[in-house]
């Protein structure tokens, strides 16, 4: 998972360091072309030299802020992936335990919580065959993980979500919505990890619809997964194959598990979640809603 605050922060230190030398260099040209004082020079030595030490500071900050996406980078390079289990070079010790997060707009932190249910030392760990789920957009939402904390150096704090494949949806309904300017039906069923859907709009209507999907513990995140211009749609509730995210604790956050999926919105995993089918003007309350289950299966194949 990569630290994209970390890479932002190093591209905004070098702007920096470029500029400031850029400014420097010129203040020196101007200064020995206008023949300066040596007071003058002395008063310039001093801001740089208090200057130097500010950037130094900051390269110092930005180096301990590299370490933890570093850490995880090589943890996830230099482990084998054997079956449901992950091997490691040497012998590690770990929490098993359940991260989860929390991500509100206004707050400028998520909440995060790891939950530990063992700890163990090994130079392998098993995938727990655990729920998850996440449901988020950009900036808000809620999400969590089975996970394993590592404690040993020299990849201490870095964390390992799994998210399975593994899992059915259940449920089948036909809703219909009505307004003024039209109606429409769409039929909504389970199909192994995905939702299917199929529209049935009238000749001549001209009403438009879309479908959202949220989760109970973060209701306020409604992520459009089809709309009525569609006549059929499958949205995956399940990733098609099992996956793995390394990351540092610090760096966790539904934004960077969003941004690594290549995603700015999902609704996905296990339990419940609930399908709304309403019209997209601003104003325009919502028409129905539906309630769905996604349950574990028995068997797994995990693939890394």
């Amino acid at each position: 998972m990569e630290a994209y605050e970390t890479r932002f922060l190093t591209q905004l230190i070098t702007a920096f360091v470029v500029l400031f030398v850029s400014v420097i260099i010129l203040i020196l040209l101007t200064l020995v072309g206008g023949g300066a004082s040596r007071e003058a020079f002395i008063g310039i030595s001093m801001y740089l030299t208090f200057a130097l030490i500010v950037i130094g500071l900051m390269l110092f900050c930005l180096k301990k802020m590299k370490e933890g996406p570093r850490k995880a980078a090589t943890l996830a390079r230099n482990c084998t992936p054997e079956e449901n289990r992950l091997t490691f070079p040497l012998e590690l010790e770990f929490e098993y335990g359940r991260v989860t997060l929390l991500s509100h707009p206004e707050k400028r932190r998520s909440a995060r919580n790891f939950q530990v249910l063992k700890r163990e030392k090994s130079s392998s760990i098993e995938f727990p065959p655990e729920e998850f789920k996440l449901s988020a957009v950009i900036g808000r939402g809620f999400a969590s993980f089975p996970a394993v904390r590592v404690l040993s150096k020299p990849y201490e704090r870095t964390v390992i979500l799994f998210m399975t494949s593994r899992g059915v949806v259940s449920g089948k309904k036909l809703l219909t919505a009505t307004l003024t300017e039209g109606h429409v039906d769409v039929e909504i069923e389970g199909r192994g990890g995905r939702l299917i859907g199929r529209f049935y709009t009238p000749p001549g209507g001209r009403g438009r619809f879309e479908v959202t999907m949220s989760a109970p513990e973060s209701p306020e995140v409604n992520v459009r997964i089809a709309d009525s211009s569609m006549q059929e749609f499958e949205y995956p509730l399940l990733p098609e194959e099992s996956t793995v995210m390394f990351c540092p604790y610090g760096n966790l956050d539904v934004d960077n598990i969003l941004r690594s999926l290549g995603r700015t919105g999902a609704v996905m995993g296990h339990g419940q979640f609930l399908i709304r089918l309403r019209s997209p003007k601003p104003m325009a309350r919502e028409i129905l809603e539906y309630p769905i289950e996604v349950s574990l299966k028995e068997e797994e194949n995990w693939e890394f």
